[in-house]
């Protein structure tokens, strides 16, 4: 598990500095010397989270051998980037030394996030898969991850950003455990994983970070989230936290409007073209993302109690089609309502 956070830290640092890159030009080297001081200033932070100087150390130098421009990253790529004869400090830190991964991860993530807060962050809920050859691996299992193309055998991970104008960064990331390899106590006694993680859904996940980043004081506006992410429970948990929601949801999912029960597809096909406004929401791997939005009413399915239970939600499909596009349907609710 140690080994996750330095991945998970090094993203971090490595996002504030492209972050800043992008936003003051250049990266010269009067830059890089303040990115130096600041990620000296970090290290410092985090020393008491280790029981041995040799395994601070060790870390630092880890880290900033994982920030190189580096083909690969693993144990060996790092340590040859820092002049270091081969992997076996590294292997020591992630498997053997005693340091306190979630103390670093909190405090690195509250770091980034205070360099890129302009009081309007928004949580971005995804996935991301890393191919395994051997179920070995914790929680590895043949799997569906669109970052190793399809079914596989790898692992899942859900992971939280905060994300602003000025750039964005990982805040937190919980393992996935499906059910079969949860509930298998040989694989779990044999790779020692607590028995306080268990299984849970990519949704549910999704949900405890945001409320874990809700008690580090880390405060956003909105909740994003594909598809999976979707459902009542997690939109209700957005709700209780104050949060509005962007997120997509099913195709044929019913909502019930002030005139009937309805198929969000139905329901957008009987919209007039006046209704809809196109707005372009940014480029992708296929091109610009246009879509077409318009605000219906709807009864709510997720009011947390004491709350309001009717607001509109946008429905969009891509633009250019006649029919709705089979990009999800999305549903919205503002902030604090």
């Amino acid at each position: 598990m140690g080994w996750g956070a330095g991945v998970r830290t090094a993203a971090l640092i490595m996002t504030w500095c492209d972050a800043t890159s992008e936003r003051d030009g250049r990266f010269d080297h009067g830059r890089r010397a303040g990115h130096d001081r600041a990620f000296g200033a970090l290290s410092a932070s985090l020393s008491d989270c280790f029981a041995r100087s040799e395994s601070r150390e060790t870390f630092a130098r880890m880290t900033r051998g994982m920030l190189m421009e580096l083909e690969d990253v693993n144990c060996w790529s790092p340590a040859e980037a820092i002049g270091e004869r081969g992997p076996h400090r590294q292997h020591h830190l992630l498997s053997r030394a005693v340091w306190d991964e979630q103390t670093v991860r909190e405090r690195t993530a509250a770091w980034a996030v205070d360099l890129l807060d302009d009081g309007d962050g928004i949580l971005i809920a995804d996935e991301t898969g890393d191919a395994k050859s051997s179920t070995d691996a914790v929680a590895a299992a043949r799997q569906y991850s669109g970052s190793v193309g399809g079914e596989a055998l790898c692992q899942v991970a859900v992971h939280l950003t905060f994300a602003t104008a000025a750039g964005h960064c990982l805040i937190d990331w919980r393992l996935y455990f499906t059910k079969e390899w949860a509930g298998d106590e040989e694989r779990r006694e044999l790779t020692g994983v607590p028995d306080k993680l268990g299984f849970a859904s990519k949704p549910q996940l999704a949900a405890r970070m945001a409320r874990a980043a809700h008690q580090q004081g880390i405060s956003a506006s909105f909740f994003l989230g594909d598809e999976v992410y979707g459902g009542r429970e997690l939109r209700t948990a957005c709700r209780e936290l104050g949060l509005g929601y962007v997120v997509g949801v099913r195709s044929d999912r019913q909502v019930t409007t002030p005139a009937a029960k309805l198929s969000v597809t139905q329901m957008a096909a009987r919209l007039p073209k006046r209704a809809w406004q196109r707005m372009r929401t940014g480029a992708g791997q296929k091109g610009v993302r246009d879509y077409d939005w318009a605000m219906i009413e709807v009864t709510a399915d997720d009011t947390p109690p004491h709350t309001t239970a009717t607001r509109g939600r946008p429905s969009c499909w891509s633009a250019g089609t006649a029919t709705p596009a089979p990009c999800p349907t999305t549903a919205a609710s503002p902030p604090g309502r």
